[in-house]
């Protein structure tokens, strides 16, 4: 009872005093929860848009058609590193911007981080519109007469100019979230996402064009993410047009450098976990990548909580880390490593009983995922989950270099390690080789090597300059 009280009490929309450090220790928590709460929400308007778009163009576009939006419409999330780190960089920049109270630089921060979003977009955009231009997509897609190599092309066309913008409308929402309004953020992306049910169901009526369905949804999304984001900038007085030039050169050095390291965790960590299923497929048959992708997404079922409920902690350990306020960092992360290790392994466990009939259920027995397997997720989940909890921490402290060593550890071990186990044990092996890797490189080195640097930002007499 006395917990569910605490929770509501966060519950409110009213800001708490920030007067002294006990006031701003609830009003973190206050805002932490509040952008949990719209992290589920708007995840699931994702989800729908997804489920909604996949219903309607599915039978109205064909195989061909329906193929290549999909596979334009996961090269969105494939290629969020081209970002350059900066969208990761600009949160720490915005909150310890914030925390000074300064009106000035975090108008110098905010300006400088959406120039170099923009400048970013629009190189990646003018990249990639040159790249389609000269890819034999017909080739490349192996397509048949149903759909053109000139439709293709098109269609990558428009996905090159929406990736730009998909990469700005990201990078502003970390501005917000850098400010502790991760829920402002979340519930801007939820709108964003309902509004685009309409535009994509009159996409649909009006032709088979992949191009259209495509800025129906992402262009939709990133356009009023974008509006929204700069209105409330505007009303807040942080929009200043004449200064972006200017707070360019400022920022400069701070965010490409900052961003650089984040690029390179994003770039390891997409080479240790995205070449899961094509490890597998080349080595054990696509045959175990179907137990292997079921037995995954059910356990996100586990894991995703675990990334709501830290991920509005980012901008928290920021704010705190730039106020020096270490007794909010030590009895935070105790908590959220605890309740992540808790709620992965209990989540694990229920999935563990009960994962085999559930696979059942959803694949129509189409797909038999074999309790070896959800073994290994139920062993690999309770660990990631922990991981999850002191990445949060890490990246609010600016402790990126030795995420940056410490993924790249995981690279050079997990890989090998995933080809021996693979071979000997399909996808089961290849989950134990992930879970060994992680904790050979994570425990291993944060506990040993950078155990100093980790121990930090929580000690009264830390250096962490």
């Amino acid at each position: 009872m006395n917990a569910n009280r605490r929770l509501l009490r966060y519950l409110r929309p009213s800001p708490f005093a920030a007067d002294t450090e006990a006031h701003r220790t609830v009003e973190r928590y206050r805002l932490a929860a509040l952008g949990a709460l719209a992290t589920m929400a708007s995840r699931l308007a994702g989800i729908g848009l997804i489920l909604l778009t996949i219903r309607w163009a599915a039978p109205q576009l064909g195989p061909e058609r329906f193929g290549v939006w999909a596979t334009f419409s996961g090269l969105a999330t494939t290629l969020a590193f081209l970002d350059l780190g900066v969208g990761n960089a600009l949160v720490n920049r915005i909150a310890h911007a914030a925390a000074s109270n300064d009106s000035r630089r975090l108008i110098t921060v905010v300006m400088g981080g959406f120039g170099w979003l923009v400048a970013i977009g629009s190189a990646a955009s003018i990249i990639l519109a040159v790249a389609s231009a000269w890819v034999p997509w017909t080739a490349l897609f192996k397509l048949s007469s149903s759909i053109s190599g000139g439709e293709t092309r098109a269609a990558a066309l428009v996905f090159s100019w929406l990736f730009g913008l998909n990469i700005v409308s990201t990078g502003v929402l970390k501005i917000l979230i850098g400010q502790q309004r991760s829920y402002e953020a979340q519930l801007i992306s939820m709108l964003a996402a309902l509004l685009a049910y309409p535009t994509t169901w009159l996409a649909l009526r009006h032709g088979n064009s992949v191009g259209l369905l495509l800025a129906a949804g992402l262009g939709t999304q990133s356009i009023l993410i974008i509006l929204g984001v700069l209105s409330l900038l505007a009303k807040r007085g942080l929009l200043a047009v004449r200064r972006v030039g200017i707070s360019m050169r400022e920022e400069r050095s701070m965010l490409l450098s900052t961003g650089a390291l984040f690029l390179i965790v994003q770039i390891g960590t997409a080479i240790g976990w995205g070449s899961d299923t094509f490890l597998l497929a080349g080595i054990a048959g696509v045959a175990d990548v179907g137990a292997f992708a079921v037995g995954q997404r059910l356990f996100l079922f586990a894991s995703q909580p675990v990334a709501i409920l830290n991920g509005s902690l980012w901008a928290a350990y920021s704010d705190a880390h730039a106020r020096e306020d270490r007794a909010f960092i030590r009895s935070t992360l105790r908590r959220s490593v605890a309740l992540s290790i808790a709620v992965g392994t209990g989540s694990s466990i229920l999935l563990l009983i009960f994962g085999t009939r559930l696979a059942s259920l959803w694949t129509e027995s189409a797909i038999d995922v074999p309790w070896s397997l959800l073994a290994a997720f139920a062993l690999w989940t309770p660990l990631e989950a922990a991981g999850t909890a002191v990445a949060y921490y890490l990246n609010g402290t600016g402790i990126v270099r030795e995420q940056m060593i410490v993924v790249l550890v995981f690279c050079v071990l997990a890989l090998p390690a995933k080809v021996f186990a693979t071979l000997y044990a399909g996808a089961t092996g290849l989950v134990l080789a992930t879970a060994f890797a992680y904790a050979v490189s994570h425990i291993g080195l944060y506990g040993t090597v950078y155990l100093h640097r980790i121990l930090a930002p929580l000690s009264h007499d830390a250096d962490t300059r």
